[in-house]
């Protein structure tokens, strides 16, 4: 499991439970594939902005937008682990 979502993973039920996320039973792979999940549509909203952003007339992209976008997609899926 990526370190950032085992991490986030046990603050989310350390927060909600005062306990720890080895005190219970939540598979592995559904924390990873959850986390999974709202990386990638997160970064899926980002994609749409940008598309959005392209149906402008050439002359009104604000370009430096669209690389930001694309930057900051590309840094949560590697910080995340997610492809």
């Amino acid at each position: 499991m990526n370190e950032q979502i085992r991490l986030l993973a046990e603050q989310a039920f350390d927060k909600a439970n005062d306990g720890t996320l080895s005190d219970i039973k939540i598979p592995k792979q559904f924390i990873e594939k959850f986390a999974h999940l709202v990386v990638k549509e997160l970064c899926d909203m980002m994609q749409q902005t940008e598309d959005d952003v392209y149906a402008l007339e050439p002359s009104e992209r604000p370009t430096e937008y669209i690389q930001f976008l694309y930057d900051w997609r590309k840094r949560f899926k590697q910080h995340f682990g997610v492809e």
